[in-house]
Parts: C-alpha cells; sequence; structure tokens
C-alpha cells in the first residue's frame, strides 16, 4: 500500500491528516507517484549509481555476481518485458550455486552481471506471488512478486513484475509441458522451491477497470488478496486486512468501492481508506458477491441510515409539539404559519369535494325524511329524554378529566424536548413547564 512502506511513526502521522482530512490522501499519493518516477528517474538514471532501498540501506552493487556462470540452471525464460522495479527485456533465470539455496535472476545473458536477483525465495521474504491475465491483451500474463528485499538493495520498489507472452512461451516449451498449460507448469517448477504461486487466471478471477484519484488501472479479486495496478505504486492486500466496504456515489453507470485496510499490526481496527472510483455498474453484481463470500463489513447503509434516523427524529419532535401545541386554548399559535397552511389546504379541499354536488338539495331531502319519521310518534317520553342528558353530561366530565391527565402527562414527555424557544412561546398562554 502507499503508506505501508513508510516508517511507523511517519505513517502516523500521514494517517492522522488523511483521517482528519480526507481530501489529502490523494495529495500524499500524487506525491508519493511523483517522487516514485520523476525524482528517482533524475537522480539515479543507470544502475550504478548509489540508491536507498525501502529499508533504508545502501544500494551496493558489487553484491551481484560478475556473472551467472557456475550457476546450475533449472529453468530459463528467454525475452521476458520487466515492467517493475526496472523496465527492460531480459531473461528469467532460476537456478542455484551448489551448497546455496535456490535463486531468481533477470539478466541479458549468462556472461554478463545480472539486472536483478532475488536470493531469498522463502516466505519470510516473498509475500505474495501470482500470475495475472493482462486486461485487453489475451495472450499476455503477468507474473508479480511481492518481496521485502532483493540482493544488493538495488531497488526501493517491493513489487517484481514480469510480462510475458503466453503462447509463444507455449509453442516453445510444447514438448516439456505434457498436457499441462504453461502457467500450471510455472507454479510447479516454482513449487519445487516452496516458492507458492497463486493462479490468478482460472474463471474465479476477475478485474474491473477503475481509478485511484486520477490513476487509471485495474482492480483484481483473488481468493486471498485483491491487487491494483499495474502503475506505481502497485497495491497489494490480504482480504483478512479488510475491515470493511463500502459502495458510494452511485449513479446509472458508475460507483465507488471504498475499502477500510488495516494498516497496524493484527487485530488493531486502525484503517486507510482507499477508493476506487468509476467502476461500471455491470461489474457490481461480481463485485457484491465476491464481498458476501468474504464476509467483508459493508458499511453502504450506515451513512444513509444515520441520516434518516436525524431526518425523522427531527419531524417526530416538530409532530409531537404541533399536537401538544393543539391541546392548550390558544397553542396553535405557537406553531406560526404551518396550522394556518394546514387549514388553507383543508379549506380548499374542501371546496374542491363540494364543487359540481348538490350537497344542499340532499340535506333538505335528508332533514324532510327526518321529520316525517319524527312526527307520528306523539307519545315521545321527555323523562327519557332527560335520564340520556345526565348522561351525556357525566361523559363530559370524564372526557374533560381524561383530556387533563393526557394533556399533563403529554407535555410532561415532552419536556426534555422543548428548547427554550419553545418555553418563551409557552409561557404567553399560559403553558406549564
Amino acid at each position: 500500500m502507499p503508506f505501508k512502506t513508510l516508517p511507523s511513526d511517519l505513517r502516523s502521522q500521514v494517517n492522522a491528516v488523511v483521517k482528519a482530512y480526507s481530501p489529502s490522501e490523494k495529495v500524499f499519493l500524487h506525491l508519493v507517484d511523483y517522487y516514485e518516477t520523476e525524482l528517482v528517474a533524475r537522480s539515479a538514471p543507470d544502475n550504478k549509481k548509489r540508491k536507498f532501498d525501502n529499508s533504508g540501506s545502501v544500494a551496493d552493487v558489487s553484491a551481484l555476481p560478475e556473472s551467472l556462470e557456475g550457476l546450475q540452471i533449472i529453468l530459463q525464460l528467454p525475452d521476458l518485458s520487466v515492467q517493475s522495479p526496472f523496465r527492460k527485456k531480459v531473461n528469467m533465470v532460476i537456478g542455484a550455486y551448489t551448497d546455496k539455496e535456490p535463486l531468481l535472476a533477470f539478466t541479458k545473458s549468462i556472461k554478463t552481471r545480472p539486472e536483478f536477483i532475488l536470493d531469498d525465495l522463502s516466505d519470510g521474504n516473498v509475500e505474495f506471488a501470482t500470475i495475472l491475465q493482462v486486461p485487453d491483451k489475451k495472450p499476455l500474463r503477468m507474473l508479480l512478486i511481492a518481496y521485502k528485499k532483493n540482493l544488493g538493495h538495488l531497488y526501493k520498489d517491493g513489487t517484481l513484475l514480469v510480462q510475458f507472452n503466453n503462447d509463444i512461451l507455449t509453442e516453445q516449451f510444447g514438448p516439456v509441458l505434457q498436457n499441462m498449460n504453461l502457467t500450471e507448469f510455472l507454479l510447479r517448477q516454482f513449487a519445487v522451491f516452496k516458492l507458492l504461486i497463486v493462479d490468478g487466471t482460472t474463471e474465479d478471477v476477475f478485474f474491473v477497470h477503475t481509478y485511484i484519484g486520477n490513476k487509471e488501472g485495474h482492480l483484481y479479486f483473488l481468493p486471498d488478496h485483491m491487487i491494483f495496478g499495474f502503475k506505481k505504486p502497485i497495491l497489494v492486500f490480504k482480504t483478512s486486512d479488510i475491515i470493511s466496504v463500502t459502495y458510494t456515489s452511485i449513479t446509472r453507470n458508475t460507483f465507488n468501492v471504498s475499502l477500510d485496510v488495516r494498516t497496524g499490526e493484527e487485530g488493531e481496527e486502525a484503517g486507510e481508506k482507499i477508493e476506487f472510483s468509476l467502476v461500471e455498474q455491470g461489474e457490481f453484481e461480481k463485485i457484491d458477491q465476491y464481498v458476501k463470500s468474504k464476509k467483508f463489513e459493508d458499511r453502504s447503509m450506515a451513512e444513509e441510515l444515520k441520516a434518516q434516523r436525524q431526518l425523522k427524529s427531527k419531524n417526530d419532535k416538530a409532530g409531537a409539539l404541533s399536537e401538544a401545541a393543539k391541546l392548550v386554548p390558544g397553542g396553535e399559535k405557537i406553531m406560526g404559519d404551518v396550522d394556518d397552511d394546514d387549514d388553507e389546504e383543508f379549506d380548499a379541499n374542501y371546496e374542491s369535494d363540494g364543487d359540481g354536488l348538490d350537497g344542499d338539495d340532499e340535506d333538505d331531502e335528508d332533514d324532510k325524511d327526518d321529520k316525517d319519521d319524527k312526527g307520528g310518534n306523539n307519545g315521545h317520553n321527555d323523562d327519557d329524554d332527560d335520564d340520556d342528558d345526565d348522561d351525556i353530561d357525566d361523559n363530559d366530565n370524564d372526557i374533560a378529566d381524561y383530556t387533563d391527565i393526557n394533556l399533563e402527562q403529554e407535555l410532561k414527555d415532552l419536556q426534555d424536548d422543548l428548547d427554550d424557544d419553545d418555553y418563551l412561546k409557552m409561557a404567553d398562554y399560559g403553558m406549564p413547564n
């Protein structure tokens, strides 16, 4: 990752700045990219310059042998295009000196000084290795090896990228392959030296076109790793270090994917947010299935739901205040013009509902029918009416008491939700606080 190679104290400072002001991350990335390309190119026109690798060790070209003569060659692949940490067309050689561990070398010729050597192929030095398909170039493959140090500390970049033509090498090694494809053959050859390479050419591995800031590239989804390449700095993360995934900036055609990647020690939750932008919508289902299969935490809805809850809380408070105000004589003025607007809307609807209807005539007919029904009932008992009136009066008292209780409880429940302006308004109408 772009900041992972920094010293721990400096990395912490950079992460603190990014956390406080997220747009600064792009500035840091551009600074790293500028240093990786422009400054290094100007200060080191050839490999014999003294340089520093990631660990701060001084480059020592004399650590490389004058030639590879005497090396017991196990496998040699000719004319491969190295993309990183240097750019040159060379031969890749796997071999070992007598009583020495196997090594991986890149050289123009066995008789000349090699350009680059990985003399430690153990998992203590090689963190990850894979062979990937190259986008839009079907015959091409990319060998990627993430390492910590190379012999002589000649190069500061921790990723080796080697591009080769699968079809041409398959034709050259045809008799040796024995019905294996070239990738499978290479995986077996490296496995002899306990260098395990992940096959990134299988159907379950996929990649999408995307950007980090203004840097264009492809994001690869492997069983236990994700890779962004192939321009410097190349990013390689373990899926076990991914804390969460967030989908943002979703449009009809594209969306963004943000990864929160753990940068500290195992178990620490401090993370670095990396956003991949302008991913095509057609890739969403594959990415989402990958996210679910790895059981990453999906925080896409977290901010949206938080905003909805805040909005709902505000609406609930406004609605409760409105209801409380209506229970106080004259209290509707507390809510200002809101109720007036509601009344006007109601009046408009009422008038609209009456348009084109003979409502008055129908009411007159109903009244006439009621009179006809009651006219013949001369034996109506007035005492019964008095009893009914008494019952109504009693019920009115009950309703009043119940309203008082509800009002008191309602005001008590809402007391904590009212601000100073609300209390000032209530004071004008004798509303208790």
